[in-house]
């Protein structure tokens, strides 16, 4: 009988995966985090807004949940939206305690010239991490705080192939993985959660790091875990058209930025005359993919704040773009709409508790119903910060150490053999043929014959991997077909445009529409 590797396991190491961990840990928990790559590389490491939190006396949780159903457009759960807008606050201050460096937080207070201002808020209520950065900032004390604990142990360069389930409880029991070695091996624990990101990184254009093909989200499916809401991917609209999609913070907008196109129209009064660039994403990323498809080049232009202010507000954003050979100061900046985020994703209550026992997932991997149709900017940090700690308290509770694993026949390979180079070659070019693909029939104004098509393009895949279990070159793969599959299906279950999921036959549901409206749902 199997005999646990670890009491906790919790597969990805962003913001809300190490989170958990370190809450975890320090309940005395042997906690293993296992990460595909590097454990600095996370999509939570590559935010730069900051955390959405009401902190000023002229905002309140209630303006901040307002804010947040309004962008829903219907689709947020309510309880769902007023539990974690409630929660942030407290768990800000268990960050601050962590020695988390919030830009000008002390006590639960912060003067206003240290909060930025984003999309759809009402109020300016960005909290910030020592710069505009924020995301690597933040991550940069977690990394160093794990690493540092006696009780999380960190897997790196290992990769998510199957969940392990009981096949008498329908309980999971931890993963099956592989590692840069190529080995493959089971990890057993008496609790799982999954922390491994959103799917961005299956379009040819996305803010993500690469990694971000939908592992979890595949892995769960596959398991039984139920999956909602992935036609809901948000596509932020100022990402540098350059060979690295860096992410142009919508920070940048808040603070004067305007969009023109190649005429030097500022062509936002066109599409949204009274919220102009600080409309939803949604409705900003769509007008910058319409003016590209009308061959016109898209810019941010936030030449006219001055060097001084610009390197004073946005260093980082600066330096990177400087060295890729753009000045903010002086240049008409290029850009290109890219996927972002994964608003849908494995439902789980607001615990983090999926339909599978011993299973749970947070952070942007799951779907807790706080996000709706269209993200509000900012919220996604606290969705993940908050569920951190939240499923820490809840495992707390309800974990069996004690529990029996059970035998299985796992099936793995007793030896890996030498694969021929083209099978790798094989594998990168179908990786990459998906993503055009993906990128052209399922990002913006997709139609039903269009998802139809893609929909049958990656069946054949499914064909030709049908015997490739457990192949190191097709692992990876495996899960980057499914998740595409999952994210097709789930469009084509919604005839309808809403939010950031956009149909070309269809206009916009209105908001008088929408109420009632139900989720999507894959088993």
């Amino acid at each position: 009988m199997p005999k646990p590797n670890c009491d906790i396991l919790i597969i990805g190491s962003g913001a809300a995966g190490l989170i958990a961990a370190l809450a975890l840990a320090d309940k005395n928990f042997n906690v293993l985090v296992i990460t595909k790559d590097a454990v600095t590389e996370s999509s939570s490491a590559y935010a730069q807004g900051g955390i959405a939190v009401s902190l000023l006396p002229t905002d309140s949780p209630k303006k901040h949940i307002q804010d947040t159903l309004k962008v829903g457009l219907g689709l947020c759960e309510p309880k769902a939206v007023e539990f974690f807008i409630n929660k942030i606050t407290d768990s800000i201050q268990k960050l601050s305690a962590w020695g988390i460096p919030f830009s000008g937080y002390k006590e639960g207070k912060v003067a206003e010239e240290f909060l930025g201002h984003e999309a759809a808020h009402s109020e300016r209520r960005i909290l910030k991490v020592d710069s505009d950065l924020s995301g690597r900032m933040l991550m940069k004390t977690l990394w160093e705080k794990a690493c540092r604990h006696s009780k999380i142990s960190i897997s790196q360069g290992t990769f998510l192939i199957e969940l392990l389930k009981d096949s008498s409880t329908g309980a999971i029991q931890g993963g099956i993985f592989q590692d840069i070695n190529n080995s493959i091996f089971p990890i057993y624990a008496s609790a799982t959660i999954l922390a491994t990101g959103g799917l961005s990184s299956l379009y040819l254009k996305s803010t993500n790091p690469a990694v971000s093909v939908g592992d979890g989200i595949a892995c769960a499916y596959r398991a039984g875990a139920i999956i909602r809401d992935l036609e809901f991917i948000q596509f932020h609209p100022t990402a540098l058209d350059y060979k690295h999609h860096f992410l142009l913070s919508e920070a940048l907008r808040g603070e004067g930025a305007i969009l023109v196109n190649a005429l030097g129209e500022r062509f936002m009064q066109k599409y949204a005359p009274e919220s102009l660039e600080l409309s939803s994403r949604a409705v900003v990323s769509q007008a910058v993919w319409q003016e590209i498809q009308e061959n016109k080049s898209v810019y941010l232009d936030i030449r006219h704040l001055g060097l001084e202010r610009i390197k004073k507000t946005f260093n980082g954003i600066y330096s990177f773009c400087k060295n890729a050979g753009f000045d903010l100061s002086t240049d008409l900046i290029p850009i290109t709409p890219a996927a972002h985020y994964t608003i849908g994703g494995i439902k789980t209550d607001l615990d983090g508790k999926t339909n599978l026992n011993n299973l749970w997932a947070i952070g942007e991997v799951a779907s807790t119903g706080l996000h709706g149709a269209d993200r509000l900017a900012s919220n996604s940090l606290l969705e993940c910060i908050v569920s951190g700690f939240q499923v820490a308290e809840n495992i707390n509770q309800e974990i069996n150490l004690s529990q029996e694993f059970s035998d299985q026949d796992l099936n793995l390979p007793t030896e890996q053999a030498n694969k021929d180079k083209i099978d790798l070659i094989y594998s990168k070019e179908q990786s990459h043929k998906l993503k055009i693909k993906m990128w052209e029939l399922a990002s913006f104004n997709r139609t039903e014959k269009g998802l139809n098509n893609l929909l049958d393009y990656i069946s054949s895949l499914e064909v030709d991997l049908l015997d490739l279990s457990f192949n190191p070159f097709f692992n990876q793969m495996r899960n980057q077909v499914l998740a595409s599959k999952l994210l097709v299906q789930s469009a084509l279950q919604r005839p309808y445009s809403l939010g950031s999921h956009q149909m070309a036959e269809n206009l916009n549901l209105s908001n008088e529409l929408s109420e009632g409206l139900i989720h999507t749902i894959l088993k």
